[in-house]
């Protein structure tokens, strides 16, 4: 497995609609799960600097409990403002029930 590709946990751990906030390497992601599907962000709002680990989720929207911006999880795109630049998205895949997170580059 190369460096950049992390465990992060049993996808199993986390329910439909739910997230975790993980620290790898000193950076801070959230992995989001959406029915079915797993979704990796970075934790921090692109306005404020602020953790969006904070918020809540509303189908594939993550929102920042700061100033109330949501965020795409799958191309991590502001949906309203304040915020005006998109957070970083990176990729997650499920393998033998674990999830693994690619921390080399944003998806």
């Amino acid at each position: 497995m190369a460096d950049s590709v992390i465990d992060v946990g049993a996808a199993g751990d986390i329910e439909p609609g739910k997230f975790i906030a993980v620290k790898v390497a000193g950076r801070s992601y959230i992995i989001a799960r959406v029915d079915e599907r797993f979704y990796a962000v970075e934790d921090n709002c692109s306005h404020e600097d602020y953790p969006l680990s904070y918020g809540c989720l509303d189908g594939a929207y993550i929102k920042c409990s700061l100033h109330g911006s949501w965020f795409s999880l799958e191309t991590g795109e502001p949906q309203e403002p304040p915020a005006d630049e998109p957070i970083a998205t990176f990729r997650v895949t499920v393998q033998g029930g674990r999830l693994l997170l690619d921390t080399s580059r944003p998806a």
